[in-house]
Protein backbone atom coordinates (compact mmCIF):
# COMPACT_ATOMS: atom_id res chain seq x y z
CA UNK A 1 0.00 0.00 0.00
CA UNK A 2 1.53 3.10 -1.37
CA UNK A 3 0.95 6.06 0.97
CA UNK A 4 2.13 9.91 0.03
CA UNK A 5 3.34 11.77 2.57
CA UNK A 6 2.33 15.61 3.62
CA UNK A 7 3.84 18.13 1.47
CA UNK A 8 6.62 20.18 3.08
CA UNK A 9 6.16 22.97 0.55
CA UNK A 10 6.46 26.36 2.14
CA UNK A 11 5.36 29.42 0.90
CA UNK A 12 7.87 32.43 0.12
CA UNK A 13 8.68 34.33 3.02
CA UNK A 14 9.17 38.18 2.02
CA UNK A 15 12.17 39.69 3.65
CA UNK A 16 10.14 42.16 5.51
CA UNK A 17 6.88 39.53 6.28
CA UNK A 18 3.28 40.49 6.02
CA UNK A 19 2.44 44.14 6.46
CA UNK A 20 2.89 45.19 10.32
CA UNK A 21 -0.43 45.64 12.18
CA UNK A 22 -1.45 49.31 12.71
CA UNK A 23 -0.45 48.55 17.10
CA UNK A 24 2.76 47.48 16.02
CA UNK A 25 2.78 50.73 13.45
CA UNK A 26 1.88 52.70 16.50
CA UNK A 27 4.05 51.50 18.75
CA UNK A 28 7.45 51.98 16.48
CA UNK A 29 5.94 55.65 15.73
CA UNK A 30 5.88 56.63 19.65
CA UNK A 31 9.60 55.01 20.18
CA UNK A 32 10.61 57.28 17.89
CA UNK A 33 8.85 60.10 18.98
CA UNK A 34 10.29 59.72 22.37
CA UNK A 35 13.66 59.09 21.26
CA UNK A 36 13.69 62.06 19.25
CA UNK A 37 12.64 64.01 21.94
CA UNK A 38 14.92 62.86 24.52
CA UNK A 39 17.74 63.05 21.99
CA UNK A 40 17.03 66.67 21.35
CA UNK A 41 16.87 67.66 25.34
CA UNK A 42 20.09 65.88 25.43
CA UNK A 43 21.38 67.70 23.08
CA UNK A 44 20.45 70.67 25.38
CA UNK A 45 22.27 69.12 27.93
CA UNK A 46 25.48 68.88 26.44
CA UNK A 47 25.65 72.26 25.34
CA UNK A 48 23.83 73.91 28.21
CA UNK A 49 26.10 72.01 31.47
CA UNK A 50 29.11 70.79 29.07
CA UNK A 51 30.07 72.88 26.39
CA UNK A 52 28.97 76.30 27.27
CA UNK A 53 30.37 76.41 30.67
CA UNK A 54 33.91 75.30 29.37
CA UNK A 55 34.14 76.69 25.80
CA UNK A 56 31.76 79.92 25.82
CA UNK A 57 34.90 82.12 24.46
CA UNK A 58 34.66 79.82 21.37
CA UNK A 59 31.57 80.79 20.44
CA UNK A 60 29.49 77.88 22.91
CA UNK A 61 26.70 80.31 24.42
CA UNK A 62 23.96 79.37 25.58
CA UNK A 63 20.26 81.31 26.30
CA UNK A 64 17.25 79.33 27.54
CA UNK A 65 15.06 78.33 24.45
CA UNK A 66 11.40 79.74 22.72
CA UNK A 67 9.83 76.83 23.93
CA UNK A 68 7.32 76.97 21.15
CA UNK A 69 9.71 77.17 18.53
CA UNK A 70 11.70 73.88 19.94
CA UNK A 71 7.96 72.65 19.66
CA UNK A 72 7.92 73.81 16.27
CA UNK A 73 11.07 72.47 15.27
CA UNK A 74 10.63 68.77 16.79
CA UNK A 75 7.28 68.83 15.07
CA UNK A 76 9.02 69.48 11.69
CA UNK A 77 12.12 66.62 12.33
CA UNK A 78 8.89 64.14 13.06
CA UNK A 79 7.41 65.04 9.74
CA UNK A 80 10.79 64.89 8.07
CA UNK A 81 10.93 61.28 8.80
CA UNK A 82 8.08 60.43 7.33
CA UNK A 83 10.07 60.38 4.47
CA UNK A 84 12.70 58.18 5.30
CA UNK A 85 12.80 54.40 4.41
CA UNK A 86 11.18 52.65 7.14
CA UNK A 87 13.33 50.08 6.97
CA UNK A 88 16.82 50.74 5.16
CA UNK A 89 18.09 47.80 2.65
CA UNK A 90 20.89 49.99 1.01
CA UNK A 91 23.81 52.01 2.25
CA UNK A 92 22.05 55.34 1.18
CA UNK A 93 18.81 54.40 3.25
CA UNK A 94 21.21 54.06 6.18
CA UNK A 95 23.06 57.01 4.99
CA UNK A 96 19.90 59.27 4.96
CA UNK A 97 18.77 58.10 8.85
CA UNK A 98 22.48 58.07 10.28
CA UNK A 99 22.52 62.03 8.53
CA UNK A 100 19.34 63.33 9.77
CA UNK A 101 20.15 62.35 13.62
CA UNK A 102 23.57 63.72 13.39
CA UNK A 103 23.20 66.23 10.71
CA UNK A 104 19.63 67.66 10.44
CA UNK A 105 18.56 67.38 13.63
CA UNK A 106 21.25 69.71 15.28
CA UNK A 107 20.44 72.21 12.36
CA UNK A 108 16.82 72.58 13.29
CA UNK A 109 17.25 73.13 16.96
CA UNK A 110 20.59 73.65 18.81
CA UNK A 111 20.54 77.73 17.12
CA UNK A 112 17.47 77.86 19.13
CA UNK A 113 19.72 77.91 21.96
CA UNK A 114 23.33 78.51 20.58
CA UNK A 115 22.86 81.98 18.35
CA UNK A 116 21.73 85.08 18.81
CA UNK A 117 19.40 85.03 15.68
CA UNK A 118 15.74 85.52 15.99
CA UNK A 119 14.02 81.72 16.69
CA UNK A 120 12.16 82.74 13.15
CA UNK A 121 14.63 83.00 11.28
CA UNK A 122 16.45 79.70 12.61
CA UNK A 123 13.39 78.16 11.55
CA UNK A 124 12.93 79.27 8.28
CA UNK A 125 16.37 78.41 7.63
CA UNK A 126 15.65 74.82 9.17
CA UNK A 127 12.85 74.66 7.03
CA UNK A 128 14.67 75.32 3.62
CA UNK A 129 17.43 72.50 4.83
CA UNK A 130 14.53 69.90 5.95
CA UNK A 131 13.00 70.28 2.39
CA UNK A 132 16.37 70.13 0.59
CA UNK A 133 16.80 66.35 2.51
CA UNK A 134 13.55 65.61 2.07
CA UNK A 135 14.16 65.96 -2.00
CA UNK A 136 17.40 64.15 -1.35
CA UNK A 137 16.02 61.03 0.35
CA UNK A 138 13.00 60.58 -2.18
CA UNK A 139 15.86 60.31 -4.97
CA UNK A 140 17.96 57.77 -3.14
CA UNK A 141 14.72 55.44 -2.15
CA UNK A 142 14.44 54.97 -5.71
CA UNK A 143 16.27 51.20 -6.46
CA UNK A 144 20.44 51.67 -6.98
CA UNK A 145 20.88 52.16 -11.01
CA UNK A 146 23.84 49.80 -12.25
CA UNK A 147 26.41 52.46 -12.50
CA UNK A 148 29.46 50.80 -11.39
CA UNK A 149 30.92 47.55 -12.23
CA UNK A 150 31.50 44.78 -9.77
CA UNK A 151 33.17 41.77 -9.35
CA UNK A 152 31.71 38.38 -8.84
CA UNK A 153 34.59 35.94 -7.96
CA UNK A 154 38.21 36.22 -6.54
CA UNK A 155 39.40 38.26 -4.05
CA UNK A 156 42.84 38.65 -4.96
CA UNK A 157 41.91 42.50 -6.09
CA UNK A 158 40.64 43.64 -3.19
CA UNK A 159 43.02 42.17 -0.83
CA UNK A 160 45.60 43.56 -3.17
CA UNK A 161 44.57 47.02 -2.68
CA UNK A 162 44.12 46.84 1.18
CA UNK A 163 47.39 45.79 1.33
CA UNK A 164 48.78 48.84 -0.78
CA UNK A 165 47.14 51.43 0.54
CA UNK A 166 48.26 49.74 3.89
CA UNK A 167 51.69 50.19 3.31
CA UNK A 168 51.81 52.88 1.50
CA UNK A 169 50.21 54.59 4.93
CA UNK A 170 52.33 52.87 7.67
CA UNK A 171 55.45 52.94 5.76
CA UNK A 172 55.12 56.35 4.79
CA UNK A 173 54.04 57.23 8.54
CA UNK A 174 57.28 55.89 10.04
CA UNK A 175 59.57 57.97 7.49
CA UNK A 176 58.19 61.22 7.99
CA UNK A 177 57.43 60.63 12.16
CA UNK A 178 57.58 57.13 12.80
CA UNK A 179 55.04 54.90 14.71
CA UNK A 180 53.60 54.75 18.31
CA UNK A 181 50.61 54.16 20.18
CA UNK A 182 49.86 56.43 23.21
CA UNK A 183 46.57 56.57 24.43
CA UNK A 184 46.18 59.73 25.69
CA UNK A 185 43.21 61.46 27.39
CA UNK A 186 40.55 63.04 25.09
CA UNK A 187 41.17 66.21 26.72
CA UNK A 188 44.74 65.94 25.92
CA UNK A 189 44.59 65.69 22.46
CA UNK A 190 44.45 69.00 20.96
CA UNK A 191 47.83 70.04 21.20
CA UNK A 192 48.48 66.51 19.36
CA UNK A 193 46.00 67.43 16.96
CA UNK A 194 47.30 71.12 15.81
CA UNK A 195 50.48 69.48 15.66
CA UNK A 196 49.46 67.00 13.48
CA UNK A 197 48.12 69.65 11.32
CA UNK A 198 50.64 72.68 11.46
CA UNK A 199 53.87 70.62 11.82
CA UNK A 200 53.28 67.20 9.93
CA UNK A 201 50.51 67.84 6.80
CA UNK A 202 52.79 70.80 5.99
CA UNK A 203 55.59 68.46 4.95
CA UNK A 204 53.95 65.16 3.94
CA UNK A 205 50.84 66.15 2.28
CA UNK A 206 49.84 63.03 0.90
CA UNK A 207 49.86 61.48 4.48
CA UNK A 208 46.73 63.24 5.08
CA UNK A 209 44.69 61.46 2.34
CA UNK A 210 46.42 58.21 3.17
CA UNK A 211 45.53 58.58 6.91
CA UNK A 212 41.84 59.43 6.36
CA UNK A 213 41.16 56.98 3.71
CA UNK A 214 43.28 53.72 5.78
CA UNK A 215 41.29 55.34 9.45
CA UNK A 216 38.24 55.70 7.49
CA UNK A 217 37.63 52.72 5.22
CA UNK A 218 40.67 50.46 5.65
CA UNK A 219 40.93 49.42 9.15
CA UNK A 220 37.30 49.08 9.71
CA UNK A 221 37.24 46.81 6.55
CA UNK A 222 39.50 44.99 8.46
CA UNK A 223 37.62 44.81 11.63
CA UNK A 224 34.43 44.09 9.98
CA UNK A 225 35.19 41.75 8.02
CA UNK A 226 37.35 40.03 10.33
CA UNK A 227 34.95 39.93 12.77
CA UNK A 228 31.81 38.95 9.86
CA UNK A 229 34.16 35.84 9.67
CA UNK A 230 35.65 35.09 12.70
CA UNK A 231 39.32 35.93 11.50
CA UNK A 232 40.62 37.70 14.45
CA UNK A 233 43.90 38.83 13.46
CA UNK A 234 42.21 40.80 10.86
CA UNK A 235 39.84 42.43 13.48
CA UNK A 236 43.51 43.10 15.76
CA UNK A 237 44.94 44.70 12.79
CA UNK A 238 42.81 47.07 12.57
CA UNK A 239 42.52 47.46 16.14
CA UNK A 240 46.02 48.45 16.17
CA UNK A 241 45.99 50.62 13.32
CA UNK A 242 43.04 52.92 14.35
CA UNK A 243 45.12 53.17 17.55
CA UNK A 244 48.28 54.40 15.47
CA UNK A 245 46.10 56.76 13.84
CA UNK A 246 44.61 58.29 16.69
CA UNK A 247 47.81 58.99 18.56
CA UNK A 248 49.35 60.27 15.86
CA UNK A 249 46.72 62.14 14.70
CA UNK A 250 44.24 62.19 17.71
CA UNK A 251 41.34 62.31 15.44
CA UNK A 252 38.58 60.76 18.10
CA UNK A 253 36.43 59.26 15.30
CA UNK A 254 39.32 56.75 15.32
CA UNK A 255 38.89 55.43 18.50
CA UNK A 256 35.04 55.51 18.05
CA UNK A 257 35.26 53.90 15.10
CA UNK A 258 36.78 50.85 17.20
CA UNK A 259 33.56 49.83 19.30
CA UNK A 260 31.53 50.72 16.62
CA UNK A 261 32.56 48.72 13.70
CA UNK A 262 32.27 45.65 16.11
CA UNK A 263 28.66 46.62 17.52
CA UNK A 264 27.36 46.90 14.32
CA UNK A 265 28.76 43.96 12.78
CA UNK A 266 27.11 42.08 15.61
CA UNK A 267 23.53 43.55 14.94
CA UNK A 268 23.58 43.44 11.22
CA UNK A 269 25.14 40.38 10.69
CA UNK A 270 22.00 37.92 10.37
CA UNK A 271 20.01 41.09 8.96
CA UNK A 272 19.69 42.62 6.02
CA UNK A 273 17.85 45.52 7.41
CA UNK A 274 16.47 46.98 10.95
CA UNK A 275 14.05 49.89 11.76
CA UNK A 276 15.22 52.77 11.08
CA UNK A 277 13.92 55.05 13.48
CA UNK A 278 16.10 52.35 15.71
CA UNK A 279 19.16 54.70 14.72
CA UNK A 280 17.66 57.45 16.34
CA UNK A 281 17.02 55.44 19.46
CA UNK A 282 20.25 54.18 19.75
CA UNK A 283 21.31 57.77 19.26
CA UNK A 284 19.59 59.16 21.75
CA UNK A 285 20.63 56.22 24.38
CA UNK A 286 23.89 56.45 23.47
CA UNK A 287 23.99 60.72 24.35
CA UNK A 288 22.48 60.09 27.21
CA UNK A 289 24.65 57.30 28.98
CA UNK A 290 27.27 59.60 27.95
CA UNK A 291 26.17 62.43 29.75
CA UNK A 292 24.88 60.47 33.06
CA UNK A 293 28.68 58.76 33.51
CA UNK A 294 30.10 61.99 32.64
CA UNK A 295 28.13 63.58 35.74
CA UNK A 296 29.80 60.36 37.52
CA UNK A 297 33.22 60.55 36.85
CA UNK A 298 34.02 63.11 34.17
CA UNK A 299 35.79 60.43 31.66
CA UNK A 300 35.33 63.10 28.59
CA UNK A 301 32.26 60.63 26.92
CA UNK A 302 30.41 63.78 26.50
CA UNK A 303 33.40 65.42 24.30
CA UNK A 304 33.51 62.42 21.82
CA UNK A 305 30.22 61.10 21.43
CA UNK A 306 27.58 63.61 21.80
CA UNK A 307 30.21 67.23 20.93
CA UNK A 308 32.39 66.04 18.33
CA UNK A 309 29.92 63.59 16.55
CA UNK A 310 26.11 65.21 17.12
CA UNK A 311 26.37 68.46 18.59
CA UNK A 312 28.62 70.69 16.23
CA UNK A 313 26.61 70.54 13.02
CA UNK A 314 24.52 72.62 14.78
CA UNK A 315 27.07 74.89 16.52
CA UNK A 316 28.89 75.89 12.97
CA UNK A 317 26.08 76.34 11.13
CA UNK A 318 24.97 79.43 12.96
CA UNK A 319 29.11 80.64 12.75
CA UNK A 320 28.89 80.00 9.13
CA UNK A 321 25.95 82.12 8.54
CA UNK A 322 26.85 84.99 10.50
CA UNK A 323 30.29 84.91 9.07
CA UNK A 324 28.96 85.01 5.61
CA UNK A 325 25.06 87.07 5.85
CA UNK A 326 26.81 89.70 4.07
CA UNK A 327 26.16 87.41 0.85
CA UNK A 328 29.85 87.69 -0.24
CA UNK A 329 30.15 83.96 -1.07
CA UNK A 330 33.51 81.89 -1.21
CA UNK A 331 32.11 79.88 -4.94
CA UNK A 332 34.61 77.48 -3.96
CA UNK A 333 37.45 79.63 -5.28
CA UNK A 334 39.67 77.53 -2.75
CA UNK A 335 39.13 74.41 -4.08
CA UNK A 336 37.36 72.99 -7.61
CA UNK A 337 36.63 76.06 -8.90
CA UNK A 338 39.86 78.01 -7.90
CA UNK A 339 41.17 78.29 -11.72
CA UNK A 340 38.28 79.52 -12.82
CA UNK A 341 36.59 82.07 -10.11
CA UNK A 342 38.44 84.80 -7.93
CA UNK A 343 37.44 86.02 -4.78
CA UNK A 344 38.21 88.51 -1.75
CA UNK A 345 39.05 85.38 0.18
CA UNK A 346 42.51 83.84 0.80
CA UNK A 347 41.62 80.77 2.84
CA UNK A 348 38.83 77.94 2.80
CA UNK A 349 35.63 78.92 4.74
CA UNK A 350 36.61 76.68 7.70
CA UNK A 351 39.43 78.98 8.69
CA UNK A 352 37.72 82.00 7.41
CA UNK A 353 34.94 81.26 10.14
CA UNK A 354 37.58 80.24 12.87
CA UNK A 355 39.17 84.24 12.07
CA UNK A 356 36.01 85.98 11.84
CA UNK A 357 33.64 84.46 14.42
CA UNK A 358 36.30 83.62 17.20
CA UNK A 359 39.17 85.72 16.43
CA UNK A 360 41.50 81.97 15.63
CA UNK A 361 42.94 82.26 12.53
CA UNK A 362 44.31 78.87 13.54
CA UNK A 363 41.41 77.40 13.81
CA UNK A 364 39.71 75.43 10.71
CA UNK A 365 36.15 75.21 11.33
CA UNK A 366 34.87 72.19 8.69
CA UNK A 367 30.86 72.10 7.90
CA UNK A 368 28.60 69.99 6.48
CA UNK A 369 26.69 70.41 3.03
CA UNK A 370 24.35 72.87 4.56
CA UNK A 371 26.66 75.09 6.28
CA UNK A 372 29.56 74.54 3.45
CA UNK A 373 27.05 75.30 0.96
CA UNK A 374 25.55 78.48 2.57
CA UNK A 375 29.42 79.56 2.66
CA UNK A 376 29.85 78.56 -0.90
CA UNK A 377 26.68 80.35 -2.72
CA UNK A 378 23.73 80.61 -0.34
CA UNK A 379 21.17 78.79 -0.40
CA UNK A 380 21.81 77.79 -4.17
CA UNK A 381 24.67 76.69 -3.03
CA UNK A 382 23.35 74.13 -0.36
CA UNK A 383 21.28 72.42 -3.54
CA UNK A 384 24.09 72.13 -5.68
CA UNK A 385 26.53 70.40 -2.85
CA UNK A 386 23.40 68.33 -2.03
CA UNK A 387 23.08 67.07 -5.90
CA UNK A 388 26.40 65.65 -5.35
CA UNK A 389 25.91 64.04 -2.71
CA UNK A 390 23.08 61.93 -4.35
CA UNK A 391 25.41 61.21 -6.87
CA UNK A 392 27.46 60.06 -4.65
CA UNK A 393 25.33 57.80 -2.27
CA UNK A 394 24.48 56.27 -5.45
CA UNK A 395 27.56 55.34 -6.45
CA UNK A 396 27.96 53.45 -3.44
CA UNK A 397 24.42 51.88 -3.69
CA UNK A 398 25.46 50.50 -7.17
CA UNK A 399 28.91 49.46 -6.07
CA UNK A 400 28.02 47.72 -2.31
CA UNK A 401 25.20 45.76 -4.08
CA UNK A 402 25.04 42.23 -2.77
CA UNK A 403 27.64 43.06 -0.43
CA UNK A 404 26.73 41.99 2.76
CA UNK A 405 24.99 44.99 4.76
CA UNK A 406 26.56 44.60 7.83
CA UNK A 407 30.15 45.27 6.13
CA UNK A 408 28.89 47.96 4.00
CA UNK A 409 26.83 49.79 7.38
CA UNK A 410 30.67 49.12 9.40
CA UNK A 411 32.42 50.18 6.18
CA UNK A 412 30.66 53.30 5.68
CA UNK A 413 30.15 54.50 9.00
CA UNK A 414 33.13 57.31 8.86
CA UNK A 415 32.43 58.42 5.42
CA UNK A 416 29.06 59.37 6.69
CA UNK A 417 30.53 60.44 9.62
CA UNK A 418 32.68 63.09 8.10
CA UNK A 419 29.94 64.45 6.17
CA UNK A 420 28.02 65.78 9.08
CA UNK A 421 30.88 67.75 9.54
CA UNK A 422 32.55 68.30 5.87
CA UNK A 423 31.56 68.61 2.57
CA UNK A 424 30.37 66.29 0.07
CA UNK A 425 33.10 67.97 -2.64
CA UNK A 426 35.86 66.79 0.31
CA UNK A 427 34.26 63.65 0.81
CA UNK A 428 35.38 61.61 -2.24
CA UNK A 429 39.30 62.01 -1.58
CA UNK A 430 39.48 63.46 1.84
CA UNK A 431 37.39 61.13 3.35
CA UNK A 432 37.05 57.84 2.19
CA UNK A 433 34.01 57.65 -0.32
CA UNK A 434 35.93 57.09 -3.70
CA UNK A 435 38.06 54.40 -2.10
CA UNK A 436 35.04 53.02 -0.90
CA UNK A 437 33.48 52.27 -3.86
CA UNK A 438 36.78 50.71 -5.42
CA UNK A 439 36.93 48.47 -2.15
CA UNK A 440 32.95 47.64 -2.83
CA UNK A 441 33.63 47.18 -6.35
CA UNK A 442 36.31 44.80 -6.21
CA UNK A 443 34.74 42.53 -3.05
CA UNK A 444 33.60 39.41 -4.30
CA UNK A 445 30.02 38.32 -4.24
CA UNK A 446 28.24 34.89 -3.30
CA UNK A 447 26.43 33.61 -6.07
CA UNK A 448 24.97 30.64 -4.13
CA UNK A 449 22.35 31.89 -1.53
CA UNK A 450 19.20 33.91 -1.55
CA UNK A 451 20.10 36.24 1.37
CA UNK A 452 22.31 38.69 -1.66
CA UNK A 453 18.90 39.00 -3.50
CA UNK A 454 18.62 42.69 -1.53
CA UNK A 455 21.68 43.46 -3.29
CA UNK A 456 20.70 43.31 -6.69
CA UNK A 457 19.33 47.26 -6.84
CA UNK A 458 15.39 45.57 -6.38
CA UNK A 459 13.63 48.37 -3.34
CA UNK A 460 12.51 46.45 -0.36
CA UNK A 461 8.96 46.36 -1.14
CA UNK A 462 9.80 44.73 -4.16
CA UNK A 463 12.55 42.38 -3.09
CA UNK A 464 11.52 38.08 -1.61
CA UNK A 465 13.93 35.54 -0.83
CA UNK A 466 12.16 32.45 -1.94
CA UNK A 467 13.11 29.08 -1.08
CA UNK A 468 12.79 26.25 -3.56
CA UNK A 469 9.65 24.53 -3.34
CA UNK A 470 9.53 20.99 -1.41
CA UNK A 471 8.33 18.03 -3.58
CA UNK A 472 5.96 15.37 -1.81
CA UNK A 473 7.93 12.63 -0.95
CA UNK A 474 6.46 9.05 -1.73
CA UNK A 475 7.21 6.24 1.01
CA UNK A 476 8.13 2.48 0.65
CA UNK A 477 5.71 -0.17 0.89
Amino acid sequence: MTRLAHSATRAPSPIRGSRPSAARVLFTFLIFAASLAAYIYALQIAFSDFMAPRFGYMGWVYHDPDAMWMLASYLMLLAIAAFLPPRPVQFSGYAAWFLYATLLVPVATVPQYGSTRAPLDSFAFAGFCAVVWIVVVLILRRRASLIVPIRTNGSALMWALVIIISAMTYVYLAVVSGISINIMSVFAIYDTRLAYRDELIPTAPLLGYLITNQGNVVNPFLMSFGAMKHRWLLVALGVVGQLVIYSTTGYKTALISIPLCLILVFLLKNRSSIIGSMIVFGIAALSWISIVIDRIASLGLVDILVTRTFLTAGYLMSLYRDAYADGVWALWDYSLLGPFVETQYTTSPGFYVGETMLGRPDVQLNASLFADGYANLGLVGIGIEAVFLVVLFLLVDSAARRVPTALVVSVGLLPVFALANASPFSAVLSFGFGLMVLLFALYPRDQSGYKDALWRGDSAEKTTMRRPPVRPIKSLK
